[in-house]
């Protein structure tokens, strides 16, 4: 009784340890793959998932996926899985009481892969990568523990051959993994038969499951990528250049084949001892799972704003952007639309640091291809934002976010059948059928052009047709776009005022500026516009622009005043620049446009 309480307590503190650890680090990671995932009630995504060796796992895991839409309650069926899974492996493996913690191993492996998880998560071609694994190790289990019912080497063999030939096709390298464990430990241990005949039996055996497997996958899925025979029915982003990303996945298949020999060996030495090495092993189980976890600020907080997004909290997002230190472009492009929606942006943008990091990711993929969506959207450029989310969806799969770019897309775009079709197909999901049905009212023309994003759209997309240009990236496209003189809305002006500043423009900034001074005489112009202003008319060396100009912003104005004190400094600066002033330029003139235009500008565009 005693060594059942002892083994529920540690089942009880895993389940709090793990909830308590997820639910502080990974609400928008468990948030953002359910957003890139889809569970659809219907046959056209059932025969989609079957497609694949191990689409029972994927389907499955994905139909439990889908709840992480509330954080919380997605990391406590996960952790319930999970504990559920520790009593699985103890009951496979036959494992005693005093041994209990080596249970534990492949739940926490499990934590620790799904944690190690990179940019690659906005790209995966796997449906249900959250509880998959899971489910399918599960089912492993349930195998293995049925085969160690069997006694006799042969018939225990040949019940693994029949079960992985009718299991892989619906759990793949899960089916793989019971069939090789069942039988291998009397084999590959002291026991029933010849030494030299139990080594043969395990080579017959293997050859006989690589026949089965390629048989399978050739007859069966004939488009699937023989190529991943082996890993068929685990969640993946990139099989090529993920590898740091497996080890996990690698490590619980390597000890769930030796877990029966470890039981064996540390069954012979006392059960104290056996105890404390075993409670050690599980220990550094869950001492690596910090050290695994991507450690990427930016990635963090990416994924913070697309969860602010994903759930209509824009406001979030904002804060979230500024206060990284060093943002990749992302979040410097979602960080300037917040600071435009708050009528902000030609005083505050360059208040923050423009010097970018690049994305750290063992996936090659671009800035553009995970937010040019729904920052294309964000600027109301209904085409290219459409174009993107198709790009992405044809390249991955398709996902919740996609399709609720596609759907407001085709809809302001005023393509009433196509949004239907994607409507539909998210009415017919468990959470995404109010955001469905609400957007659903805007097919009505008449509501549709009183509506704010439309009449956004008609200020800021005032081109001629076919004067966007197609481009792959999309910061440069924006930039482009906006420093072309079009017919200039109040709107638009704002975005092309800051586009030249950006780009060091400054003819088109000349004509913003002065355009923008008349028709607002009675106001001050922006705090950033004043200082390119004053930094461009000085750096013409013309005396008259440049006095002109000041009285323009406001001679005895702080703008005015500041860059007075150090008009020494930008002489040099603008002549013949050097390091110490530059640093000088930092620490006098931070949060400037005069930094950023001396400083930093050579970081403005990325073309990732």
């Amino acid at each position: 009784m005693k060594k059942i309480q002892t083994t529920f307590i540690s089942l009880v503190a895993f389940a709090i340890i793990t909830f308590a650890y997820l639910a502080v680090t990974a609400q928008d990671l468990f948030y953002v793959a359910q957003a890139q995932d889809l569970f659809v009630y219907d046959h056209t995504h059932f025969d989609l998932i079957s497609e694949q060796p191990g689409w029972l796992a994927a389907y499955v895991g994905s139909f439990l996926t889908q709840f992480a839409y509330y954080p919380l309650l997605g990391i406590t069926l996960f952790v319930a899985l999970l504990t559920l899974l520790v009593g699985l492996v103890s009951w496979a493996f036959r494992l005693p009481s005093h041994l209990s913690p080596l249970a534990l191993v492949p739940s926490v492996l499990v934590v620790m892969f799904v944690m190690g998880w990179d940019y690659g998560i906005f790209s995966s071609r796997h449906y249900g990568n959250l509880f998959s694994p899971i489910v399918g190790l599960m089912c492993s289990m349930l195998l293995i523990g049925l085969l160690n019912l069997l006694k006799k080497i042969w018939l225990r063999c040949g019940c693994a051959l029949i079960a992985f030939a009718l299991l892989y096709p619906v759990l793949g390298v899960y089916a793989f993994l019971a069939a090789v464990i069942g039988p291998a430990y009397p084999m590959l241990m002291e026991g029933e038969g010849e030494f030299m005949l139990r080594r043969l039996y395990a080579g017959i055996m293997l050859f006989l499951f690589v026949m089965v497997m390629v048989i399978e996958v050739r007859r069966l899925f004939p488009s699937f990528n023989d190529h991943f025979t082996v890993m068929a029915g685990l969640p993946y982003m990139d099989y090529f250049r993920t590898r740091g990303t497996w080890m996990p996945i690698y490590i619980i298949g390597a000890f769930l084949f030796f877990l029966p020999v470890i039981k064996d060996l540390l069954n012979k030495l006392s059960p104290r001892v056996a105890t404390i090495i075993s409670g050690i092993v599980a220990l550094a189980a869950v001492i690596i799972v910090p050290i695994h976890r991507f450690n990427d600020s930016n990635f963090s907080t990416l994924l913070a704003v697309e969860h602010a997004y994903g759930v209509g909290e824009d406001e979030k997002v904002l804060e979230l952007c500024v206060q990284q230190e060093k943002p990749i472009r992302s979040l410097i492009l979602y960080r300037n639309i917040e600071l435009w929606k708050r009528g902000q942006l030609l005083d505050k943008m360059f208040q923050y640091t423009w010097l970018s990091d690049t994305i750290h990711s063992q996936n090659e993929r671009m800035n553009t291809h995970i937010v040019g969506a729904r920052v294309y959207q964000q600027y109301t450029f209904w085409n290219f934002s459409y174009r993107w989310a198709v790009e992405r969806m044809v390249k991955n799969k398709p996902s919740y976010t996609d399709l609720q770019i596609m759907a407001h897309d085709v809809v302001y775009n005023h393509e009433p059948e196509l949004a239907d079709k994607y409507l539909s197909k998210l009415e017919s999901t468990l959470f995404y059928k109010d955001w469905a049905n609400q957007t659903r009212r805007l097919l009505d023309v008449s509501v549709l052009h009183k509506d704010s994003v439309w009449l956004l759209h008609n200020q800021i997309c005032v081109v001629p047709q076919g004067a966007i240009d197609n481009t792959e990236f999309c910061e440069y496209m924006l930039m482009k776009h906006f420093t072309n003189l079009y017919v200039n809305t109040e709107k638009r002006a704002e975005q092309s005022l800051a586009a030249a500043m950006v780009m060091g423009n400054e003819d088109v900034f000349w004509q913003l500026c002065l355009a923008t001074y008349r028709a607002h005489s009675d106001h001050a112009l922006p705090r950033h516009v004043q200082e390119a202003a004053l930094l461009f008319a000085y750096k013409r060396q013309n005396q008259n622009l440049f006095q002109q100009i000041q009285l323009m912003v406001g001679k005895d104005g702080s703008v005015c005043q500041q860059f007075l004190r150090n008009q020494d400094l930008f002489a040099r600066l603008l002549s013949q620049p050097n390091q110490a002033d530059m640093t000088t330029l930092a620490t006098l003139c931070p949060g400037t446009y005069w930094n950023y235009y001396l400083n930093e500008s050579h970081s403005m565009i990325v073309y990732d």
